[in-house]
């Protein structure tokens, strides 16, 4: 099965959409925010996550020790770019101190300069998320139960992935990193209890709103061609949450604090939203296979992590120039996502490294 190229341009899109938001300009973010609604781009670099990981894992179900292995191979890889990325950014501090008030307010940072071995011990379970450090995390963990959701779909229990998916949100409603509090300080004295906004428990959903997509594609031969007026009512849909989002937030103020916890109203405009891509993928199969987006969105981990250190150092002197003119904005925008090509080039060459290698070793085995 050859692979499809446009996954890989929408993730390098998603990607460059993140990185430009990160920036908090004040032009380019008019139109890259929530360009379809409520929605950003993280949730749909989530729900394309678990869309893609069932193409590529579910291929490997008639093996289901070797399919595991292989994903939770990947799981570590995520968690290993996840710490690198925090571990890097914090240790390059010491060159440049200047930067501490900064990180500390605006990046949610201030544990690290209050004991940053205790910051480092929670970041490694998971419990420390200073600022931007935290859409990996939204990946890993479902990603984890990743092999168990295949194997009930593959023996026709879709209905376990989908209620238990269903209960582990509507438990995430409730529980909250609250009840953590307590126990954290108990371990950690010096620093408090810092997770994200984004609540991995509640977020899985958009994971396996991807995978149950992407089971119904590839295994059920599911094409989502609906009737013209079905069609027709999806994207007034899609139109609704424009206009209510753009010319009307008001009406929806109640409701943006599903941002974090992943609301219904949040799950609707992401199904609705990946209906009108699916449809721009079909009929502009060029724009979603661009050479640019489709190189960063097939190397998009390292390209993320590196992109979490870069932001830490670029906003807090770039943030005057793009929020002061709508060109500065622009420029800086365009040199950021051209530095995007450094991670993405230099996996590039370690993959190529490691495919030599083991293919000499083969060789030499023979």
């Amino acid at each position: 099965m050859s692979r499809d190229l446009t996954y890989d341009g929408l993730r390098g899109w998603l990607l460059i959409i993140i990185a430009c938001n990160h920036l908090f300009g004040s032009f380019v973010t008019q139109f890259t925010r929530t360009p379809l609604g409520f929605v950003s781009a993280a949730e749909g670099f989530v729900f394309l996550s678990g869309f893609v990981a069932y193409l590529v894992y579910g291929r490997l179900a008639s093996d289901s020790k070797s399919m595991q292995r292989k994903i939770w191979r990947r799981c570590w890889v995520i968690y290993g770019f996840h710490l690198s990325a925090i571990v890097i950014c914090f240790s390059l501090v010491a060159l440049f101190p200047l930067y501490i008030p900064q990180w500390s307010d605006f990046f949610n940072a201030a544990n690290w300069f209050s004991n940053p071995i205790q910051s480092v011990l929670s970041a490694a379970l998971l419990l420390e998320h200073p600022g931007f450090h935290d859409i990996l995390i939204l990946y890993l963990v479902p990603m984890a139960f990743l092999p168990f959701a295949i194997h009930a779909l593959k023996r026709g229990k879709a209905w376990y992935v989908v209620a238990t998916s269903l209960l582990v949100w509507l438990l995430a409603q409730f529980v909250t990193a609250k009840f953590l509090a307590a126990p954290f300080s108990r371990v950690f004295s010096d620093i408090t209890l810092n997770v994200s906004h984004f609540d991995p428990f509640a977020w899985q959903i958009y994971f396996y709103l991807g995978v149950m997509l992407s089971y119904l594609k590839f295994d059920k031969g599911h094409t989502f061609t609906f009737t013209p007026a079905v069609r027709i009512l999806l994207l007034s849909g899609v139109g609704c949450f424009f206009v209510i989002r753009h010319g009307y937030p008001q009406l929806m103020q109640p409701y943006f604090a599903g941002h974090g916890s992943a609301s219904v109203l949040y799950q609707l405009n992401l199904l609705l939203s990946a209906y009108l891509i699916m449809l721009l993928m079909r009929r502009f199969s060029w724009f979603f296979t661009l050479r640019y987006p489709v190189f960063i969105g097939q190397h998009a981990l390292p390209v993320f992590a590196f992109h979490c250190v870069v932001i830490y150092f670029l906003l807090p002197w770039s943030h005057a120039y793009t929020t002061a003119q709508w060109y500065w904005d622009v420029l800086i925008c365009i040199g950021f996502v051209g530095l995007l090509a450094i991670p993405a080039k230099l996996d590039q060459r370690w993959r190529a490294h490691i495919s030599t290698n083991t293919a000499a070793m083969r060789t030499s085995k023979t």
